[in-house]
């Protein structure tokens, strides 16, 4: 079996794949590690649809004399799979109440879709919900899907924009506690919120521009690996977390001002730079 990838013929060896579908489920993981994704798939100079994908992914591997993949960058399949999901909830505010369940059941079914139920999860579940009649309203869901292709297409753009935003939470931190203390609940609920909401786009726009090579393996934040600093940053987050719903305003005070605060302005400033 000749197997080309966008165009260039491979000495892939198969080892225990048996079908068409353990050999992309195979290369999607070697894939990954480039920032790729399949995009287009021929059998036999077949081209797959969405028809035939299922018949092509259960075919024998035996009876396969030519497999043709085509691939792009995962940020092109995750502006298409968001485009097309965000014309989809432009449908459902067009149609009856009655009508979203069937178009939510239109749209699970789309590969747009089925990219985003693996690859971004969060917008699967918020769509799913949005369209159940049960997550966030049409026009929020819009509204994070925008701020999502704003990340997309320009990361390094969206990334200046945010400085304010970190700036200003980084100070909202250090007054948590004393915001505990002194009854503004609604005021410490809040910083929780932006600060997690923001922690994950800086996190998120860190991952998109690691993709485009702006951040080599052995990048560090302040002499640690920057993937272990990330991890360290979410564990102290979950700190915070528990304490904050424990009511301990000494803890609140220590990890917000101490951990948080200045490892959130050092995360973005390593970013930027």
């Amino acid at each position: 079996m000749k197997i080309t990838i966008d165009g260039k013929e491979t000495d892939i060896t198969i080892e225990q794949e048996k079908t068409i579908g353990d050999v992309l489920s195979a290369l999607e993981d070697w894939l990954r590690g480039s920032g790729h994704r399949i995009s287009g798939l021929r059998v036999n100079g077949e081209t797959a649809g969405e028809s035939s994908l299922d018949r092509f992914f259960d075919q024998e591997l035996s009876t396969v004399e030519t497999l043709d993949l085509e691939t792009a960058p995962w940020a092109e399949h995750a502006v298409q799979s968001i485009v097309s999901l965000y014309g989809m909830v432009g449908e459902m505010e067009k149609s009856a109440y009655a009508e979203r369940e069937s178009l939510g059941a239109e749209w699970a079914a789309l590969p747009g879709a089925l990219f985003l139920k693996s690859e971004i999860p969060e917008l699967w579940d918020a769509a799913e919900k949005t369209f159940a009649g049960e997550g966030p309203a049409p026009g929020e869901l819009r509204g994070i899907l925008e701020e999502r292709l704003r990340e997309l297409e320009n990361p390094r753009q969206e990334l200046a924009g945010a400085g304010s935003l970190v700036e200003a939470l980084a100070q909202r931190l250090k007054d948590l506690p004393l915001d505990i203390q002194t009854g503004k609940d609604r005021r410490a609920a809040e910083t929780m919120g932006l600060f997690s909401t923001l922690a994950e786009k800086l996190i998120r726009l860190f991952n998109l521009l690691k993709i485009e090579g702006f951040f080599p393996e052995n990048k560090t934040v302040e002499g640690i690996p920057v993937l272990t600093y990330i991890g360290e940053f979410d564990s102290t987050l979950k700190d915070l977390i528990r304490a904050y719903e424990d009511r301990d305003t000494v803890l609140v005070g220590d990890l917000a001002e101490y951990e948080l605060a200045p490892r959130l302005l050092q995360f973005y400033e390593t970013i930027k730079t």
